[in-house]
Formats: structure tokens, C-alpha cells, sequence
């Protein structure tokens, strides 16, 4: 074998051998972004059993907080206003945005349902309360049973869609995208 030869093997080797190993890792150019929003992978009863925390302070703005305040609106959730007087949670609030109201709404809906902390975050107590109230319907909906009204969710590939103030086109319940 010449040496121009054995050059060009022992450099097809090492390239063979480098896609198994530092190639490999590269992510390809043309890969999806991982999803990073409300899961529906697997049984309904058990689809929000580990979602991530959200607040005024962790995740505030995102489709999974329209999500959250879907549900609010379905139990028909009241929030505290400035004077004191509480004020019925509304359709036209659910905008994604982990403010004042939603927060105390969700104080609200977590006294109402007798859990253990009421501090206005949506953590893994309240995820899994609510989701006791999921039921599987046909066409990919998954409707919550609300205290006042029933509301639909939509899973697609094991992914929740929820309508912005429950109207208009399916949006990807994604923590850290709004729309």
C-alpha cells in the first residue's frame, strides 16, 4: 500500500471512528428545539404531576400560565383588588401573564380547594389537585372539570395547546413563550 494510501485510510478511520464519538454530540444544524411547556405524555390523570412552578417570580409570562388561568376561570376563581374587594376572575384575563390578580386568584383557588400552601405560586401541589379534575375526551381534548364550567385543553404528540382568553386558535402551552 503507498503512503498517499494508507494516509487516506488511516484518515477515513479516524473520521469513521470520530462519528461515533465528538461528532456525534454535536446537535445536527437542522434539529428541533426541545419542548420545554406543559407535558401530556402518557395517562391525562397523571399529565401535570411534574410541571414546572409558576408565579410572579418564576415563569410569570408564557401560554402554561394561560393554562393556569384557564383553570382559574373555569373554578371560577376570585382575586383581592386594592380596596379589599373581591372580584370575580375573568375570561378576558386569561393573557398569559402571572401578575397581581392571577396570583391572588390563585390564592383564592388553593384555599378553596384546602391545600396546604396558599402563597399564590402554582407549585406541585396545585398541579396535582388540578389534574384530578382532567378527563380524556375524543379529538385530542382533554377537559378540566371546573367548579362553574368545563373547559378544553388540547394535547397534540404528547404536548398541551390552550387558547388565549379561551377563544381563537390552539397555542402551545410553552413556560416561557406568550402567543
Amino acid at each position: 500500500m503507498s503512503k498517499h494510501n494508507r494516509a487516506v485510510a488511516l484518515m477515513t478511520a479516524v473520521m469513521l471512528g470520530a462519528g461515533g464519538t465528538g461528532i456525534a454530540l454535536a446537535p445536527a444544524a437542522n434539529a428541533a428545539p426541545a419542548y420545554f411547556g406543559i407535558d401530556g405524555k402518557g395517562a391525562v390523570a397523571n399529565d401535570w404531576e411534574d410541571e414546572e412552578n409558576l408565579g410572579v417570580e418564576a415563569y410569570a409570562r408564557g401560554n402554561a400560565v394561560a393554562l393556569w388561568e384557564t383553570v382559574l376561570w373555569a373554578d371560577g376563581a376570585q382575586w383581592e383588588d386594592d380596596e379589599g374587594e373581591w372580584q370575580p376572575f375573568r375570561k378576558s384575563q386569561i393573557d398569559g401573564s402571572f401578575g397581581p390578580e392571577t396570583e391572588s386568584a390563585t390564592q383564592w383557588w388553593q384555599s378553596r380547594h384546602n391545600l396546604p400552601e396558599t402563597d399564590g405560586v402554582v407549585n406541585s401541589e396545585s398541579w396535582d389537585f388540578a389534574q384530578t379534575l382532567l378527563q380524556s375526551q375524543p379529538g385530542n381534548i382533554v377537559q378540566y372539570k371546573g367548579l362553574v364550567r368545563n373547559v378544553n385543553f388540547k394535547r397534540v404528540s404528547g404536548k398541551y395547546q390552550v387558547k388565549l382568553r379561551n377563544v381563537g386558535s390552539w397555542k402551545y402551552a410553552y413556560y416561557r413563550t406568550l402567543g
